[in-house]
């Protein structure tokens, strides 16, 4: 019997959202991701963006005017196929490294956080 060892350094959150991810060649654009981990996560695109483009990811909360942002560069790509209920269907993303957490631009902090 295999035993897998697990190589990953830290912990990953299997968690579905919403992230808007930024780019100078290809503007905003809104995207699904997953699997998030304080190193990187996992973005949902069926065209994903080049190797190495450095992004912006928003972490916005629907109606909120402030975001968590971070500046991060694509690290791979993925695409898999597995068995749907209609045959097999595909998914294609790319892993993003986070490279750093910056300060939303111009938004101001949320009034929770202030007191």
């Amino acid at each position: 019997m295999t035993v897998q060892v697990e190589r990953r350094s830290s912990a990953r959150i299997d968690k579905v959202f919403r992230v808007l991810i930024s780019t100078e060649e290809h503007g905003d654009q809104w995207f699904v991701a997953r699997n998030i981990s304080n190193s990187g996560m996992f973005v949902e695109m069926p065209e994903p963006l080049p190797l190495k483009t450095k992004v912006i990811v928003r972490f916005q909360q629907p109606g909120e005017a402030s975001a968590i942002c971070a500046i991060a560069r694509i690290q791979n790509h993925y695409y898999f196929q597995y068995a749907g209920t209609d045959g097999i269907e595909a998914l294609a993303g790319v892993g993003l490294r986070f490279l750093r957490f910056v300060p939303e631009v111009g938004a101001p902090p949320p009034q929770h956080l202030l007191n």
